[in-house]
Order: structure tokens, then C-alpha cells, then sequence
């Protein structure tokens, strides 16, 4: 548990001491695949940390189509801004795959930020990155045609889930077309027509693994500079 606390980027920068008091107040539960963990609307007290598996995060337009905000993996956190303003959730979170999550309480969490100041800072600073990628999201859909949409989003993936290698391309398990479509504000049709393209021209390649590929990242750039 202490391994899996600090090296998430919240409290990465706390001694091992202040890792075992966070440890000691995190509860921790096994969900099975799309089980839905927090519900837009709905009031919470607590904070998730993911220790094995993913989660979306989602929030629904008035015609009741979901929009993908984000998708996040082990060892990242979510639920964070109950614990700064009690207001009801913001968005609907639901489990990818098998997922274990460790819980840490509001009451709990304030106790920690008196103590350690320095969680307040990393935050607030975690909070505003997220705050920035979902208003680039939001201007990618308004003011962009889909494959632009497609060849940021694909960028920024890899940026923050792949790894890069020593070509100037990163490998990657990439999310299902229907997620990427859900994020992009489009169909999955048009976004399995976009992929397939980028596979013919060699920008994508195949790999062993569902799912997983290899980016040409300059080859993605260039695409990129072109459409602006």
C-alpha cells in the first residue's frame, strides 16, 4: 500500500512517515468491471485513490448522451474537490476493468492538510491540470473538425499513458474506438474510419496486446502543423 501512495503524484513528495499516516486512514475495496463508483449529482465525502485497474469519468449533455471527460489509471485519484467544497459530485465515475480502490474520508483528509501543508499545494495544482485539459477538450470540440480532434487526443494519450522510445514514437494501450468517439464528441464509426487511416500510413502500428499500438509522434506532428 505504501509503494502504490507514493507514487501518486499527490503525495509524492511526503517522507515515509507521512506516507504511513496516509496509509493507515485509506480503506480499501475490489469493484467488478462497469460498476459505477460516484454519481454526478450525488453528494460524497470521500477521495478514491486507483490501486489496480482504471475508471471514466463521464458527465451527461441535456439529450443524455455521455461525454467522456477523462480516463484514468492505477495510481491516480479522483473524487478530490469534495474534500475542498462538499458541493455534490461533478461528474459520474464508473470502473473500467476489476478495479480496487483505497477510500480516504474528508474528515480524515483536512486532519492531513493541517499537518501537511504541502498536500494543499499539490492539490490545488492537480485540480487546475485537470481544469486545463477539460477546457482544451471542450475547444478541441467546438472550434475543430474530428480527425484534428483525433490526432490532439491521440497526442496527448501517449504524452500521458504511453512509452516513448528511442525513435521518436511511443507504445501504447489505446482506449476502445466507442471511448474515443464518447471523448470526442463523434461516432465510433467515424473515429474506427480516422484509425484505420493512420494505420495505413504507417502512423499507427499494430503490436502485440488488444489494444495496444505504436505512435509515430513526428509523423502525428507533422499532421498536426499541416491542419493549422
Amino acid at each position: 500500500m505504501q509503494e502504490i501512495i507514493k507514487a501518486v503524484p499527490l503525495f509524492s513528495e511526503l517522507d515515509d512517515v507521512e506516507i504511513n499516516a496516509i496509509a493507515a486512514l485509506v480503506s480499501t475495496q475490489k469493484y467488478p468491471k462497469k460498476m459505477l463508483i460516484v454519481q454526478e449529482g450525488e453528494s460524497g465525502d470521500s477521495m478514491f485513490i486507483i490501486l489496480e485497474g482504471s475508471v471514466k469519468i463521464s458527465s451527461y449533455a441535456a439529450d443524455g448522451r455521455e461525454v467522456v471527460l477523462s480516463l484514468l489509471e492505477k495510481g491516480a485519484f479522483f473524487g478530490e474537490m469534495v474534500l475542498l467544497d462538499a458541493e455534490p459530485r461533478s461528474a459520474t465515475v464508473m470502473t473500467m476493468e476489476d478495479t480496487e480502490l483505497g477510500r480516504i474520508r474528508r474528515a480524515d483528509f483536512e486532519r492531513l492538510m493541517l499537518q501537511m501543508p504541502q498536500l494543499t499545494r499539490k492539490l490545488l495544482a492537480e485540480m487546475v491540470s485537470r481544469l486545463r485539459r477539460t477546457s482544451s477538450v471542450l475547444e478541441r470540440v467546438s472550434t475543430m473538425d474530428v480527425p484534428q480532434r483525433l490526432y490532439n487526443y491521440m497526442r496527448d494519450y501517449c504524452l500521458r499513458f504511453g512509452s516513448p522510445d528511442a525513435n521518436g514514437g511511443f507504445e501504447v494501450k489505446l482506449p476502445t474506438h466507442q471511448l474515443v468517439a464518447d471523448q470526442l464528441s463523434t461516432s465510433r464509426e467515424t473515429i474506427s474510419r480516422a484509425i484505420s487511416a493512420l494505420k495505413k500510413e504507417g502512423i499507427i502500428v499494430p503490436l502485440q496486446g488488444r489494444g495496444q499500438v505504436r505512435v509515430d509522434m513526428h509523423a502525428l506532428d507533422t499532421l498536426l502543423q499541416v491542419m493549422q
